[in-house]
């Protein structure tokens, strides 16, 4: 179920709501992640307005995909030469062992079905590669039971899961956790890096994206 408001009508005013994050902490932590990216091909899903942008290392070919057209438009007016495709994480259109690594940044929590999306994730990773994630998840004790009670709550209004604990479904989906860093005190926020583990090649074509 949609929530009465999506990232369409939320991308005039993305930008400047972030804007105190992204010169604070979030900053410091998309760099770290992105320092731990070694792959020559590179998918970022859920680029938003491109916050990822001038983090993204050189000589790495980076394909960026999201849902909301407004958030791509406004993305494509920060830098050119990115390969911007408007998909859905559940349905991505590129071939099976595509990507030496995949980058979420903030994502997961508004991932309509995170089963879908897991599995197209590691469709498209060449054995071997990395899935990258800077998430917020469902925090350590009272604050967890509170965020319980209000999930519904955000859900309803912007289908942000705020409970959500990615790292614990990673497993289930043939990948191998490499490493779960908590980066606040409570569990909040971590960085998740996790291999796809595979005994046979994926494949699977999707049709062509597309590209803004």
């Amino acid at each position: 179920m949609a929530g009465l408001f999506n990232f369409d009508h939320l991308s005039p005013i993305y930008d400047p709501f972030m804007l105190p994050f992204e010169r604070g902490i979030l900053r410091v932590w998309r760099k770290h992640l992105w320092s731990e990216v070694q792959g020559k091909w590179v998918l970022e899903i859920g680029v938003g307005t491109g916050a990822n942008f001038n983090f993204y290392p050189e000589g790495m070919t980076v394909f960026a995909i999201d849902r909301s057209l407004p958030m791509l438009r406004r993305a494509r007016r920060k830098r050119r030469g990115i390969p911007l495709v408007a998909a859905e994480i559940e349905n991505l259109p590129f071939g099976g062992s595509s990507f030496d690594d995949v980058i979420s940044t903030l994502v997961f929590c508004s991932v309509s079905d995170t089963n879908s999306a897991l599995r197209e994730i590691w469709r498209v990773l060449r054995p071997g590669g990395r899935f990258h994630l800077l998430e917020h998840t469902r925090p350590r004790g009272w604050k967890g039971r509170i965020f319980d009670i209000l999930n519904p709550i955000t859900v309803f209004l912007m289908e942000e899961h705020i409970n959500r604990q990615p790292h614990l479904l990673l497993e289930k989906y043939n990948f191998e956790i490499i490493k779960v860093e908590d980066l606040t005190d409570d569990g909040l926020f971590k960085h998740i890096i996790a291999k796809k583990v595979t005994s046979q090649r994926s494949g699977g074509g999707r049709n062509s994206p597309l590209r803004i």
